[in-house]
């Protein structure tokens, strides 16, 4: 499984447009093809409000190149523009196409990262989408104007890395979902090393990320308290950056 981060320099006057060509053309449709779009929006805070930001999810490299109607520097015999090149597939999100035929025209420049996600510790639900399949489910979210954090971990060794994740999935998030937040997932940059990930979990509004997720409840157990000093002592380094959701797509609990 493979999240994508995708960053767009759109102007401010399009970006309602932007939206709305994505959210009611362009994600449907890449739901068709068995991905999901997980979280859109703006980073906040201390992030730059320049761009606009999209993690979509895809089961492998070759789901995502299925996908895309052209990607520079593919290998010969990928499966580039694979699902607009089949008919049975291509007949499920034919009708949207016209939704979201000008999106490409408002983004002025797009660079993408990959994350190499964990199966075993992230939520998604996606697959390369046959012609006698379904398509994938609408994804969860809190809506507009709630956040979605990202946690850029690094780690001594690989070792560490890999016991900061066991206590994450056994201890910490199990907490952080009986509280209200929502984990996404848990991936590698596919740009870096084995000793970091990043996390992805989204909340409410900000006021639950303050109360519970940067730092345990204050009414939390003695072992959950322990569990958090654990995980921030196995961390060399910890970067946050906080996503302002800016489409109502999606699910809602």
């Amino acid at each position: 499984m493979i999240l994508v981060q995708r960053h767009f320099q759109v102007d401010k006057v399009h970006r309602g447009a932007f939206e709305r060509m994505s959210s009611r053309g362009l994600w449907p449709a890449m739901r068709e093809m068995g991905m999901q779009m997980v979280a859109y929006g703006t980073w906040g805070f201390a992030g730059s409000g320049q761009v606009v930001v999209t993690h979509s999810v895809y089961a492998d490299f070759d789901h995502w190149y299925a996908t895309r109607r052209s990607l520079p520097g593919h290998s010969a015999g990928s499966k580039v523009g694979a699902f607009y090149e089949d008919p049975e597939i291509l007949g499920r999100f034919k009708h949207l196409m016209h939704t979201y035929a000008e999106r490409e025209s408002l983004v002025n420049y797009s660079e993408a990262t990959p994350f190499l996600m964990d199966e075993g510790l992230s939520r998604p639900k996606v697959h390369y989408r046959l012609a006698n399949g379904p398509a994938s489910e609408l994804p969860p979210t809190f809506g507009r104007g709630s956040i979605v954090e990202q946690a850029d971990f690094t780690f001594e060794s690989n070792a560490t890395a890999e016991a900061s994740k066991d206590l994450l999935a056994n201890q910490i998030w199990p907490d952080l979902e009986s509280k209200g937040a929502r984990v996404i997932g848990l991936g590698t940059n596919a740009l870096k090393g084995d000793e970091t990930f990043s996390t992805f979990v989204a909340y409410p509004s900000f006021r639950e990320f303050v109360e519970y997720g940067r730092a345990p409840h204050q009414a939390a157990s003695d072992n959950m308290a322990e569990a958090w000093l654990q995980n921030t002592g196995l961390t060399k380094t910890v970067e946050r950056r906080l996503l302002i959701i800016g489409t109502g797509y999606g699910k809602t609990n």
